[in-house]
């Protein structure tokens, strides 16, 4: 009896003990994807510290807004509107390459003119670049824009404001440009030029007496300031 008493106390015991797990695969995880580029949010901080600043800017007689020798023999007019898809690829991808081959060596400056074909969004914009000038942030501004166009449809105001902000422009100084509309009579009269002047897409580019319509690569840039610059 004792004996069987034992063997049950063993036969529990071992059925107690704890049992290793069996090994099983260990699934490999994929691999990370690294992004191209950092997302970019209305909050970031600019991705410029500015935009060719050794530059000469400043306003034409008329009041627009040029980058680049002021007595260049070529100038690049661009008419152009802050929500537009094609302004922004023409300013991010083919503009500072632009710049770099024919306006940071005086051939060509770039003028810079308000089409205000999307709205009041458009217009709003267009007034917040031209009070971004008042610090000298024209050009700083109008770039960060373009880098969120599509981010601008919903909170523009206070979108833009924040960009104005994180580009050392005084918030306070900022938001009563645009409170008192400081630039809206400046940037209707641009663009009721424009449209005198026969301009209904976007973006459309003047070099000497060529127009060209719509984001053009480099080559036919270079090409037409070529045969102006012969002119």
């Amino acid at each position: 009896m004792r004996r069987f008493f034992l063997l049950s106390i063993f036969v529990l015991a071992a059925c107690a003990a704890p049992v290793a797990p069996e090994p099983t695969a260990t699934a490999t995880p994929p691999p990370t994807r690294v992004p191209t580029s950092t997302p970019t949010t209305a909050q970031s901080a600019p991705t410029t510290t500015g935009y060719f600043p050794e530059l000469p800017r400043g306003r034409t007689a008329e009041g627009y807004q040029y980058l680049g020798n002021p007595d260049a023999p070529v100038t690049i007019m661009v008419y152009s509107d802050f929500l537009c898809t094609s302004c922004a690829i023409h300013t991010l991808d083919v503009e500072p390459r632009l710049i770099e081959e024919f306006v940071v060596p005086g051939q060509a400056k770039i003028v810079y003119r308000h089409l205000l074909q999307l709205g009041e969004r458009s217009e709003l914009l267009a007034e917040a670049s031209e009070c971004a000038a008042d610090h000298g942030k024209f050009w700083e501004l109008r770039r960060e824009l373009y880098a969120r166009y599509n981010q601008l449809y919903f909170n523009t105001r206070e979108t833009v404001i924040d960009l104005a902000a994180g580009l050392g422009i005084p918030r306070d100084a900022f938001t009563a440009c645009l409170d008192a509309h400081t630039y809206r009579a400046q940037v209707q009269a641009d663009y009721a030029a424009a449209m005198a002047e026969g301009v209904y897409a976007r973006p459309v580019f003047r070099i000497g007496n060529e127009t060209m319509v719509g984001s053009q690569r480099l080559e036919a840039f270079a090409q037409v300031i070529e045969r102006a610059a012969q002119r």
